[in-house]
C-alpha cells in the first residue's frame, strides 16, 4: 500500500476486520465512500469482470456489524471460525476444512446465499459489476473491464458529489490498476486503488463473493447451474452486470 494512500485511510479503516473496527471510518473527511473491488472470470474463454462494493463512511460500521453477526452464527451453527477466509471458489468447491471440519457442499451453498442476503439488504451498500469477453485475450478483457468500472464509478460519484478511495484484492505486484487510473484520471477518485490481500479484509471477501456470483450469472456454465440466479435473487438492488 502506498504511503500516500495510508496517510488518508489507515489500516483499520481499510481492512474492516473484527479487531480493527475503530477508529470510526467517518472520522476521515478525505473521502466520502470506499469501493472494495475484486475480479473474477474464466481465462480460457476470455471472460473477465470486476465487482465493486461501495460503502459510505457513515454506513460502514453497521454493515460490518451485520457481517460479523453472520460470521458469529456460522461459528455456532457450522463450526466455521470467524477468521476463516471466505474464498468463494474454494469454499463452494468443497475445498478447505474450516476449523478442522468439512461442511457439506449443500451447507456451503446455503451459507454463501445467507452472506449474499446480508449484503443485499444493506441500504448503505452499492454494487456495480462490469464485464468484457475477449476470446483468447483475458488480460485485455481485464484491462478494458477495469477501465469501464473506473469510469462508471466516477460517473456515479459525480452525480452525488462524493469523492472515493479504491481498495482491490492484491499483493502490490499488479501494475494494471495504477496504469489505468493515470490514463483515465477520474475526477472523483484521487488515488489509484490500494492493493490489499483479501485474507486480511472482510470487505474484500464480500467483494470476492459478489464477483464470483456475478461470474456464474454471466457465464452460465452447466456445472454451476445452481448459481445462475443468485446474483439477481439475493442482490435485488444491484444493477445487472454491465457489458463493456
Amino acid at each position: 500500500m502506498s504511503s500516500q494512500f495510508a496517510a488518508v485511510q489507515p489500516h483499520d479503516v481499510l481492512f474492516g476486520s473484527r479487531e480493527k473496527v475503530g477508529p470510526a471510518i467517518d472520522h476521515y473527511a478525505s473521502v466520502d465512500r470506499i469501493y472494495y473491488i475484486d475480479d473474477s472470470g474464466i481465462p480460457k474463454t476470455g471472460l473477465a469482470l470486476y465487482s465493486a462494493l461501495g460503502v459510505s463512511v457513515r454506513d460502514s460500521p453497521q454493515i460490518l456489524r451485520a457481517w460479523h453477526r453472520l460470521r458469529d452464527d456460522w461459528l455456532t451453527t457450522h463450526g466455521v471460525p470467524i477468521d476463516f477466509e471466505l474464498h468463494t471458489s474454494r469454499f463452494l468447491g468443497g475445498r478447505g476444512r474450516p476449523g478442522g471440519g468439512n461442511p457439506l457442499k449443500i451447507e456451503r451453498y446455503r451459507m454463501a446465499q445467507e452472506a449474499l442476503d446480508v449484503l443485499g439488504v444493506q441500504p448503505g451498500l452499492s454494487i456495480t459489476t462490469v464485464y468484457c469477453d475477449y476470446a483468447g485475450n483475458w488480460r485485455e478483457a481485464k484491462a478494458v473491464s477495469y477501465a469501464r468500472l473506473l469510469r462508471r464509478l466516477d460517473q456515479q460519484l459525480s452525480l452525488t458529489g462524493e469523492r472515493a478511495a479504491l481498495v482491490v484484492d492484491g499483493d502490490g505486484s499488479e501494475d494494471l490498476y495504477e496504469h489505468i487510473h493515470h490514463e483515465i484520471r477520474p475526477a472523483r477518485i484521487p488515488l489509484p486503488a490500494a492493493q490489499v490481500p483479501a485474507h486480511t479484509s472482510d470487505w474484500l471477501q464480500m467483494a470476492d463473493l459478489v464477483a464470483y456470483t456475478a461470474c456464474q450469472a454471466i457465464a452460465q456454465m452447466e456445472p454451476k447451474g445452481f448459481m445462475w440466479g443468485w446474483y439477481a435473487r439475493h442482490l435485488p438492488k444491484a444493477a445487472p452486470p454491465e457489458l463493456c
